[in-house]
């Protein structure tokens, strides 16, 4: 018994990643300016008013730094990438891609300004 095979093209598969441009090969994550920006903005501003409010209520800003900082990077990017970028609805799997990069993200901040670089 011989086998075929079962070649699919670029154009069969169906990929819902939209830009300007058009359609992507690919099923990657594309970011545009709108969304871009929004996270920036997040993560900026969270790294200055966080820090700023522990001082005024006189505690330790590094730990609620992480945690807060981190939460808004990776939920304000899985707010875009979900909600801007492809109109979807809110799905388990907006939790666990929201929840893993504020995870990463806090990982990144915990070690930042634990080490003296950040804030």
């Amino acid at each position: 018994m011989v086998k075929t095979a079962k070649w699919e093209t670029k154009k069969a598969k169906k990929t819902n990643q939209k830009n300007f441009l058009g359609d992507t090969d690919y099923d990657i994550p594309r970011f545009g300016y709108k969304s871009s920006f929004i996270i920036l903005i997040t993560t900026l501003l969270t790294l200055f008013i966080v820090p700023f409010v522990c001082e005024l209520l006189k505690i330790d800003y590094r730990m609620p730094t992480v945690i807060i900082c981190g939460s808004a990077a990776g939920f304000s990017t899985a707010y875009t990438q979900f909600f801007i970028e492809r109109d979807l609805k809110i799905t388990r799997s907006f939790w666990i891609v929201g929840t893993l990069l504020s995870l990463f993200s806090a990982i990144l901040i915990f070690m930042l300004v634990y080490m003296g670089k950040l804030v």
